[in-house]
């Protein structure tokens, strides 16, 4: 009995220490996600910033919010008051960017861009309200 319960005792043990290092695993996860989510709030932030004060190309910073946002905040949509954001967002998403863009012949680019600034005219106020609102719900 005794060699049975010094058995007993040490896969206790075993399973114990197990434990505790699967936890701190976890832990360390955490840290780490909290930390990447973090990061991605400071560079909405900082895009943010951009954009309202005019220092970036307004439709490339309001996709790259699009993305950080899509991809680590999916309630994102809760603080708008419209949906201005998420309308030109869309619309700028299924446009050519990127690789898809630098393909188009001049004609094309050009084209997309007068409807981009169009777009982007269209829902100026709306937009830097959204913005505004999306800055102060990620500071808290």
């Amino acid at each position: 009995m005794p060699l049975t319960g010094l058995l007993a005792l040490a896969l206790v043990l075993i399973l114990a220490l197990y434990a505790w290092r699967l936890t701190g695993q976890v832990r360390a996860q955490e840290a780490i996600r909290h930390s990447a989510r973090a990061d991605t709030e400071q560079s909405i932030q900082i895009l943010i910033g951009s954009y309202l004060e005019q220092q970036v190309d307004r439709a490339e910073c309001l996709l790259r919010m699009r993305v950080l946002l899509d991809a680590s905040f999916s309630n994102w949509r809760e603080p708008l008051s419209s949906q201005a954001f998420e309308t030109v967002s869309n619309a700028l998403l299924d446009m050519p960017y990127g690789q898809a863009r630098a393909q188009l012949d001049g004609e094309a680019r050009r084209t997309e861009d007068a409807t981009r600034r169009q777009l982007l005219q269209l829902h100026e106020a709306d937009l830097e309200v959204e913005l505004k609102q999306l800055r102060e719900w990620l500071s808290k």
